[in-house]
């Protein structure tokens, strides 16, 4: 349990003072603590899996500033998992209460999943940030650099991580 709280704290606090301050380009807004709900244990609730993505979504809008937007992408990518999780064959790993991540499911299933979710996430926030003035170039542009940036922080968190749990 003392590990997964450090786990989660080391994540936030990554994005938080991290990733969210990086200033590389206005192109690079990546959101890495989403993989909080990407890896959550296949065991938990539905509803709570929901809830989770709520309340890590207002943290989210608190600490980023943006009212709303993460807390509603944060439900829905949390639904949008569902889906997909729901497709897979993960009877084993549920009923070993495993996380869902590269080490449970295997690499390719991991990457494909995590990167319609990654892909999705970002899509919905910088539509939601740009509406009343939609630029769709700005959108697509940093939808695919801030993806491929959050991708690459989730496959390296990933390889470091510990195969039982799934944390480092």
């Amino acid at each position: 349990m003392i590990r997964l709280i450090f786990y989660w704290t080391a994540i936030l606090f990554l994005q938080f003072v991290v990733f969210n301050h990086l200033g590389f380009t206005a192109y690079l807004a990546p959101q890495v603590f989403i993989v909080l709900l990407i890896t959550l244990p296949l065991h938990i609730s539905k509803p709570y899996q929901v809830l989770l993505g709520f309340i890590l979504g207002l943290i989210a809008d608190f600490f980023i500033g943006t009212p709303g937007i993460h807390a509603s992408a944060c439900m829905w990518l949390v639904m949008i998992r569902l889906l997909l999780l729901g497709a897979q064959d993960l009877k084993e790993q549920i009923a070993n209460h495993l996380p869902y991540n590269v080490h449970s499911v295997g690499l390719s299933t991991f990457a494909a999943t995590t990167a319609i979710l990654v892909v999705f996430y970002h899509f919905y926030v910088f539509w939601l940030e740009s509406i009343g003035a939609i630029n769709w170039f700005f959108i697509l542009l940093t939808t695919l650099v801030s993806a491929l940036f959050t991708l690459t922080v989730i496959g390296v968190v990933q390889l470091l991580s510990d195969k039982s749990s799934g944390e480092f």
